[in-house]
C-alpha cells in the first residue's frame, strides 16, 4: 500500500503537472514525462453531519475524486479521494454511483505526514469495475468520516468522465 500512497502524493503535488484538457466536470492532467497522468473532479456538493444533524458550516476544502493511469495496477487504473480534511485513520469509506454500485475507499492506518491523512484509496481489485461504473453513471456520492467523527458526503457529477478517461489514454504512456 505504501507504494501507491507515495505515488499518489507525487501525483497530487508535483509542480510539473498541468491540466491538459477539460471534459465537462472532469479535468485531464498530464506531467511532462507522461507517466503519472490522472483525471480529477471536484465535488459539486459537500455536506457534513455530526450527531445526526446537518452542519451549516465546516472548515474544509472541497473533495476531489481522482483516477490515475497506472501500469502497475492489474486494472490499469487506480482511484483516490482527497477529502480536504484529515480522515479517520484506517477508515473505510464508500463511493456510491447512482444509488446502486458501491466501492470501498480506505484511509491510511498510519499516515507518514499530514498530507496522507487527507487521502483514501480504492482497493486494486475494484479499480476496473469502478472506472466502468463511472463511465455509465451520472452521479457519485462519497461518504467519509473525519478524524473528529464528522460524517461528510461529497457529490460528484460524472458528465464528461468517459471522454476524460479516453483523453487520458490517448495522452499518456
Amino acid at each position: 500500500m505504501s507504494l501507491v500512497l507515495s505515488s499518489w502524493s507525487f501525483v497530487a503535488f508535483s509542480e510539473e503537472i498541468r491540466m491538459n484538457s477539460s471534459e465537462k466536470n472532469w479535468s485531464v492532467f498530464v506531467p511532462k514525462d507522461k507517466k503519472e497522468c490522472f483525471i480529477a473532479s471536484q465535488s459539486v456538493k459537500d455536506e457534513a453531519f455530526r450527531n445526526g444533524e446537518k452542519l451549516s458550516n465546516v472548515n474544509r476544502d472541497r473533495g476531489v475524486l481522482f483516477i490515475k493511469k497506472s501500469p502497475s495496477s492489474p486494472a490499469g487504473f487506480e482511484g483516490a479521494f482527497s477529502a480536504g480534511y484529515p480522515l479517520k485513520l484506517g477508515g473505510k469509506f464508500s463511493l456510491t454511483i447512482d444509488n446502486e454500485a458501491k466501492f470501498v475507499f480506505l484511509a491510511h492506518p498510519k499516515p507518514k505526514n499530514s498530507t496522507e491523512k487527507n487521502w483514501a484509496w480504492t482497493q486494486s481489485h475494484d479499480d476496473l469495475k469502478l472506472v466502468n461504473k463511472l463511465k455509465i453513471g451520472s452521479k457519485a456520492v462519497l461518504k467519509a468520516i473525519s478524524h473528529r467523527g464528522t460524517i461528510t458526503k461529497d457529490t460528484f457529477i460524472l458528465t464528461g468522465f468517459t471522454k476524460a478517461i479516453e483523453r487520458l489514454m490517448e495522452l499518456c504512456d
